[in-house]
């Protein structure tokens, strides 16, 4: 940063303080003396004068020194900086408290107010604000936005704010109006208007805060609001048709995709329920062939050791299960007198007669 005062060719800049050199200001102490002394004399040589208003003129010079010095002494509030100029150029920032400076035409000090949060409001739907309050979407609509930019001088940044920029409030608000519609510029409509609006807010802040350090103007953006996100009025109503439009597909396509989750849920299920069955399916046939298998060996490591009796065991048993479960009619074709024996009446009046001793 430049120590020099820029503005001091700037007639109409109140920061402006001239500086003049040390002739004035040993003409203006001796002036001052003369009138006092003069007005000692008058005094003294007086009809009704008091000898003890008489002074010296060494004396009269002191005085005029110590009061003159003296009114060097200021007060730094504690939201407030001072900024100290020699002759028209920087030289110190001073902090809160009593604080001294060469008097007048010497040094010159800026109290400065470090604390103060200033909002500027952008895009207000006034007459003479509408076309900044009209932007151009990501998604090729157009929409009135209306945001505020709070802001303050930083701690270290005083000398920066007053020399740096000739009009600080206007440099903010023009670098936040582009910022904004750079950001907007690149950002659907819809999303800007909800769920964006953070994201929106963080990302103009920024950019806008990195503008203010590169041109060092002494600026902390505290943040940045969207105050409001419309259409243009002028098509309003088909903007809120369109609105409408979109919810309604969106609640038929979300619809349509909870269909297509339950249905694939239930596929899935099926697939998995024939896909246990099988295997259940396929475990129990392999079991059941390795037993008969087992069987099969078994009877065969028996039938090798004694094939005779194995196989009339065998015929035994297969005749066996074949007339256990079957009702059999025995006839002895020698025997004459009765040529049908019930065996099957036989036997179910034998187990009757049976169940009933027990």
């Amino acid at each position: 940063m430049s120590s020099k005062n820029p503005w001091e060719n700037d007639e109409k800049n109140s920061r402006k303080k001239g500086g003049l050199g040390n002739d004035f200001l040993f003409d203006f102490i001796e002036k001052v003396a003369k009138k006092i002394w003069n007005f000692g004399s008058t005094s003294s040589s007086g009809r009704n004068g008091d000898p003890s208003l008489k002074f010296s003129f060494p004396t009269v010079v002191i005085v005029v020194c110590v009061l003159y010095f003296g009114s060097g002494f200021y007060q730094v509030q504690h939201n407030q900086r001072g900024v100290v100029l020699r002759f028209g150029e920087w030289v110190r920032t001073v902090g809160p408290g009593l604080q001294y400076i060469l008097p007048y035409p010497f040094e010159t000090v800026f109290l400065q107010k470090v604390t103060t949060v200033n909002q500027i409001d952008v895009g207000s739907f006034f007459k003479n604000q509408q076309d900044e309050s009209l932007m151009l979407t990501g998604d090729s609509n157009l929409a009135n936005i209306s945001f505020s930019v709070l802001w303050k001088i930083k701690d270290d940044g005083v000398e920066d704010y007053l020399f740096n920029a000739k009009a600080p409030e206007i440099t903010v608000r023009a670098v936040a109006e582009s910022a904004m519609r750079e950001v907007v510029g690149q950002t659907p409509f819809t999303y800007v208007q909800t769920e964006g609006r953070g994201e929106i807010q963080n990302k103009v802040r920024e950019t806008l805060q990195a503008v203010m350090d590169e041109y060092r103007m002494g600026i902390e953006i505290i943040r940045v609001e969207l105050q409001r996100v419309e259409p243009p009025a002028s098509v309003i109503d088909s903007f809120r048709d369109v609105e409408r439009a979109q919810a309604e597909q969106q609640s038929e396509k979300n619809k349509a995709e909870a269909y297509d989750r339950e249905t694939r849920a239930r596929t899935r299920g099926l697939i998995a329920e024939k896909l246990n069955s099988g295997e259940a399916q396929k475990r129990s046939i392999i079991e059941t062939a390795r037993g008969a298998t087992a069987r099969f060996l078994s009877a065969y490591s028996q039938y090798k050791l004694a094939p005779d009796i194995v196989s009339k065991r065998l015929y035994i048993e297969t005749m066996r299960d074949i007339y256990c479960d079957v009702n059999k009619i025995v006839i002895d074709s020698d025997v004459k007198s009765v040529p049908y024996l019930p065996l099957t009446e036989l036997a179910k009046v034998k187990n009757d007669k049976a169940e009933t001793e027990k």
